[in-house]
């Protein structure tokens, strides 16, 4: 597969080709809190250009707000509502499930304000009070891993399996460095706990939300045409979906039916693509923004 130089280059003469973009975030536009080269002149150009477009992220550690106060401190000129988060589809889901004033433990953070609290859901973070709570949300962030761990093993135990596991961010692991550290993600923790179960004897199907699973594009696409007037059905091969996950970003374009774009300016190399199963593998490849 032909790998491009800088995406601006290429998309200056293609952009008549689609009619909106997603970009994932980090590895994407900013890597270490601070924005990649050629991240403010690709937003620039969109906007200058009245061009639809949409951060997409499966951080579901930060609110829209401090998202948006991440990115600018970064470098970049983002509005809360020019971002779509995994965490952002728990809206959708609470309405639609009749999780709306149901207590629900979380593991870890879900952003401040809270996403599942502003979806109407009961927070819960006493381990003491989470046999009262009808689920689980894997959240994200600083926490006591362990005895966390152990409260929801024995708590999904005492359910026989019988209650819910929402996983916002089904990363296993994200950027964290400029030297290729990463950091292990909400994904890799929920996916650990549901092994542990599972050679109980206990069968727990967590329920993710973020990227590559269709809630946070149904979310997006929604949110999408509300800023921009889109019509209601749009093309799908006319979104191209940047990023730099071949798991997330480009599984997930291929399943919501999108184009692809990978950047090498993340947690893949060319050496992932090579190895990468037919369903990861992109339309596009570009070395840099």
């Amino acid at each position: 597969m032909k790998v491009e130089g800088r995406f601006l280059k290429w998309w200056s003469g293609n952009l008549g080709d689609y009619s909106a973009i997603f970009f994932d975030i980090d590895g994407t536009l900013i890597s270490g809190g601070r924005a990649l080269p050629g991240a403010a002149d690709v937003i620039k150009l969109l906007r200058d250009s009245r061009f639809p477009f949409c951060l997409l992220t499966n951080d579901g550690n930060h609110s829209l707000e401090e998202k948006s106060g991440i990115l600018n401190a970064g470098g970049l000129d983002i509005s809360v509502d020019e971002i779509v988060s995994c965490c952002s589809a728990l809206k959708y889901l609470a309405i639609r499930e009749g999780y709306q004033g149901k207590r629900f433990f979380a593991m870890g953070e879900l952003g401040n304000p809270d996403f599942a609290e502003l979806a109407g859901m009961r927070v819960v973070r006493d381990i003491s009070k989470i046999h009262f709570c009808a689920g689980v949300i894997v959240g994200e962030g600083c926490y006591n891993w362990q005895s966390n761990i152990n409260a929801v093993v024995n708590f999904f135990i005492s359910r026989g399996g019988d209650a819910v596991m929402i996983v916002p961010n089904p990363d296993s692991y994200w950027p964290n460095g400029s030297n290729g550290e990463i950091g292990i993600g909400a994904g890799g923790k929920a996916r650990f706990v549901c092994t542990i179960l599972r050679e109980y004897g206990i069968k727990v199907k967590p329920l993710y939300l973020g990227k590559p699973y269709t809630p946070v594009y149904r979310c997006a696409l929604r949110h999408l045409s509300e800023l921009h007037g889109l019509p209601g059905k749009i093309t799908r091969k006319r979104i191209l979906m940047l990023g730099d996950s071949l798991f997330s970003d480009i599984r997930g374009a291929r399943r919501a039916g999108f184009s692809s774009g990978l950047l090498l300016t993340g947690i893949t190399n060319s050496g992932h693509v090579r190895r990468a199963p037919g369903h990861s593998r992109p339309d596009m490849i570009f070395r840099a923004l």
